[in-house]
């Protein structure tokens, strides 16, 4: 390492924070020439620059004086060019980026800094913008007496009027990041709306620091005891997903974890260290997701979320609306089933990914299954109303409307479940952050998910209504000019199955806190019924001697004078 003597002649050490806008917030270290200021970021603001598109740096095409020549003898590496004292890395993934490491000399004493920096280093006075903005910090930090020495500096920046830098610093021992003055964190903390205690805002800090070590594999040593760590973190994990169908350890399948622990075991470590930087992203991704899991869950607080479908602020939503009251019998019920799954899956504004996945490829097979019925059911319409009987070109018997209210019931199902797939398809069942920010714009603050409910019922109301309308013209067609030696048998099977239909509809309500008592009443009546029914054969013969008797009767009174 190089020794360098730093001089700032136009840093102004401020007597006190200096607030941004005249807001409440203390944030911006500023030079005295104002031409320097440093406000704080987080690890999630470095990685939303790099995936920003074009990652702030639009290659352009060059569509003319293409140069596709390779010289000769080409076989030596070719270095990437840095400016002086900079050392240039790239991410497993590709990104490039800048550490700078020294030891410099502030106030007559040696200080070591190490400076890390995603900016493009390559124009024209970035590299001694940057500079300028670690001298600007670190000749702040090193006035705090507790500060550190081993610690790292990450910078990055925006050229204007004024070079604004924004920066964190990480703390590797404590596996945390800090800044200079008070931070509002709500960009990284606004997840979870009751966090009060230090204690928790340091575990979203902790999966900063892995988050910022997946951003820097390069600048950041690990020790092997991580892996002895993560090795136990994952194997409790597989054991609470498999001892329960709602863990909220993580938000990974067992098949995810064990395929990671594999993973986990197969790391290089070389003198009790971590050294490839691909390694070193397995480890800190794998460690951000728990971290993070563990804030969102509130680990270590009082009421910790113990499980996905628990909320820690006693949001039950159980009050229903009227809206909900009115519908749902016109609906079957059925709202309330999906309300039921809908608030399991999204908890205090989280959406856990492997519901969410279920919850979709479940509702994706029953709009495929109710567009199959649908499709059935318009087919045996058109086929019935071909019948001459029934499509007299009148149309205004009962059995025609209701097979006209059918047909357009079967469409409106397939319309309608068409397009929730397509929405699903759309989302996909792994875009969870898309599907949070959907739920959020429709969830009540008394009722939930209610409307969401009510849309997703709709397929399976409209195609029991078309099987309803159907069946009522089919009996209207049976009955209408019939005798009674049709008429009785169709009759007696016509309520029979809508007994079962309604006794066997009624058992399985979801949450019905009479579902016993209703069930043994219904099934009273299904025994009644079915006593009934079996003395149906012996007495049909007389039923049919006492009709023919009195149409024999009603025949030869005329001719006997009575």
């Amino acid at each position: 390492m190089q020794i360098v003597s730093l001089h700032l002649p136009t840093v102004h050490q401020p007597s006190r924070p200096i607030p941004i806008h005249g807001s409440g917030v203390h944030k911006v270290i500023s030079s005295s020439d104002g031409r320097l200021e440093l406000r704080p970021m987080p690890a999630e603001g470095v990685q939303a620059q790099r995936y920003k598109p074009g990652n702030g740096n639009i290659i352009p095409r060059n569509t003319t004086g293409r140069n596709f020549n390779i010289p000769c003898m080409m076989i030596n590496p070719i270095e990437i060019s840095a400016p002086p004292g900079w050392q240039a890395y790239i991410h497993p993934e590709g990104r490039l980026y800048y550490c700078y490491e020294s030891v410099v000399t502030f106030d007559g004493c040696s200080r070591k800094i190490h400076v890390i920096t995603q900016a493009d280093l390559t124009r024209d006075g970035v590299a001694e913008t940057i500079e300028d903005l670690a001298k600007l910090a670190y000749s702040h930090v090193y006035h705090h007496s507790s500060f550190l020495v081993n610690v790292d500096l990450v910078l990055d920046m925006a050229v204007g009027e004024t070079a604004i830098g924004e920066y964190y610093f990480v703390h590797h021992e404590n596996r945390c990041l800090f800044w200079l003055l008070d931070f509002d964190a709500a960009d990284i903390l606004r997840e979870c709306s009751g966090v009060t205690e230090l204690a928790h805002k340091k575990i979203e800090l902790e999966a900063q620091y892995w988050k910022h070590i997946d951003l820097f594999p390069h600048a950041s040593a690990l020790h092997s005891k991580v892996l002895r760590q993560l090795q136990q973190v994952i194997r409790f994990a597989i054991s609470d997903c498999m001892t329960s169908e709602v863990s909220a350890v993580c938000a990974f399948s067992i098949d995810v974890l064990k395929n990671t622990l594999d993973l986990i075991k197969d790391v290089d470590v070389e003198d009790d260290w971590i050294q490839s930087a691909h390694d070193k992203c397995l480890v800190a991704r794998t460690m951000n997701h728990f971290r993070h899991c563990q804030y969102l869950n509130y680990y270590g607080q009082r009421g910790a979320r113990l499980s996905r479908d628990q909320t820690v602020h006693g949001d039950s939503y159980e009050k229903r609306s009227v809206m909900m009251k009115c519908l749902a019998p016109l609906l079957f019920n059925a709202p309330y089933e999906h309300v039921h799954s809908l608030h399991k899956l999204y908890v205090d504004s989280i959406v856990h990914q492997l519901d969410w996945r279920t919850f979709v490829q479940k509702l994706n097979a029953e709009m495929q299954d109710f567009n199959l019925l649908a499709t059935v059911l318009l087919s045996v319409n058109v086929g019935f109303l071909a019948i001459q009987s029934v499509d007299n070109g009148g149309g205004h018997s009962l059995s025609q409307i209701a097979s006209y209210v059918s047909v357009i019931s079967s469409f409106g199902c397939m319309l309608l479940g068409v397009n929730i797939a397509r929405q699903s398809y759309t989302q996909g069942p792994d875009m969870v952050d898309n599907v949070q920010a959907h739920l959020q714009s429709m969830v009540h603050p008394k009722h939930g998910l209610e409307t969401l409910a009510i849309i997703y019922s709709l397929p399976y109301a409209l195609l029991m209504w078309g099987m309803i309308f159907f069946v009522i013209a089919f009996l209207a067609e049976c009955f209408h000019n019939s005798t009674v030696v049709p008429s009785v048998p169709v009759g007696v099977t016509a309520l029979i199955v809508l007994v079962l239909v309604g006794w066997s509809s009624s058992c399985h309500k979801l949450g019905d806190p009479n579902l016993g008592a209703g069930c043994g009443y219904l099934s009273e009546s299904v025994l009644a019924a079915g006593k009934w029914a079996k003395d149906l054969p012996r007495r049909i013969p007389a039923v049919l001697r006492s009709c023919a008797s009195v149409s024999e009767k009603n025949q030869l009174g005329p001719e006997l004078g009575l």
